[in-house]
């Protein structure tokens, strides 16, 4: 009977030992806890966590090294220019991107600005003259280089104007691309070159002081740079017809209107411009053919030509 009885209690803990099920409560909470805490009770990282971890330190390392060259670099840099005597005298080269010497007028302002600013040519004082070279508004895309001693080449685009054009108080350059740069009343700080004598009005009256970047561009705005694509589509079939004109004026809602040598006013309207300038132009010979003088005519209704002549 007792062998029976322990025969039976060491079966029965046999099974136990062999069904999980049987485990009690204290060790299923300890599997449990165990398998969301690591050692002291903290969080377990998994694979994933730590490899992210590692990459984030990596780059962080990375871009704090190649912040650190760069300072070291410049640093490094003026230190140098300053041990090595700056020249007596700068040669300075100032070129377009195909390597050919701009215009004298425009290499006589350029050289002004050079030597104010030219002491030992350390890197960071060529970026600040191309900087200054820029903001004076008729070079672009500036670039300023030393690759001797006592040479500074500086590469540049010059901007052509093709209308003046008023920006509030002020008179600034058009290109043919629809960049607005520049004060044509600051004639000192521009290059001596050829400037056009036609002006364009009323297209910033709606903002008279929007900003200007470091290149002395003016930041326009959508409706802006659209009235400012128009203005120079009406500028080129005026030159195409060999129209005569001082003045282009905006109106919002009425479009353009020119005002002629002769100041004869033309109001030509909105959108599609190319058979209003033509049928001007046969409006303006057959009246000098007839020796009739208009002060105004109105091509703005499709089909209609209303000319009011003047009185002499």
């Amino acid at each position: 009977m007792g062998s029976s009885s322990l025969g039976g209690i060491s079966l029965l803990s046999f099974l136990r030992a062999k069904n999980p099920r049987k485990r009690s409560v204290l060790s299923s909470q300890r599997v449990k806890t165990g398998s969301q805490k690591g050692a002291g009770g903290r969080p377990a990282w998994s694979v994933a966590a730590k490899g992210l971890l590692v990459v984030l330190v990596v780059v962080v390392v990375w871009g704090l090294g190649l912040r650190l060259i760069d300072k070291i670099t410049d640093v490094s840099s003026y230190v140098a220019s300053s041990l090595v005597m700056p020249p007596k005298e700068w040669r300075i080269e100032v070129i377009n991107g195909a390597g050919t010497q701009l215009p004298d007028e425009v290499r006589r302002d350029v050289y002004k600005i050079a030597l104010k600013g030219l002491k030992t040519g350390s890197p960071g004082e060529l970026r600040i003259l191309a900087r200054q070279v820029e903001a004076a508004g008729m070079l672009e895309s500036v670039r300023v280089v030393r690759p001797l001693i006592d040479t500074v080449i500086l590469t540049a685009e010059i901007r052509r104007p093709t209308l003046l054009i008023d920006v509030g108080g002020r008179t600034r350059f058009l290109t043919a691309d629809g960049t607005v740069f520049g004060d044509a009343g600051e004639a000192a700080t521009q290059p001596n070159i050829a400037k056009p004598s036609v002006r364009l009005t009323g297209i910033f009256d709606q903002r008279p002081n929007p900003p200007v970047d470091t290149s002395s561009r003016v930041i326009t705005n959508s409706d802006e740079r659209r009235h400012v694509r128009d203005a120079l589509d009406v500028w080129r079939l005026v030159e195409e017809n060999n129209i005569p004109v001082k003045l282009l004026n905006f109106q919002k809602f009425r479009g353009y209107a020119l005002t002629l040598q002769d100041d004869t006013e033309i109001v030509i309207g909105l959108k599609p411009f190319a058979y209003k300038l033509k049928k001007l132009n046969d409006i303006l010979t057959g009246l000098a053919r007839d020796g009739i003088v208009a002060s105004r005519i109105e091509l703005d209704y499709e089909g209609k030509a209303f000319i009011k002549e003047r009185k002499l």
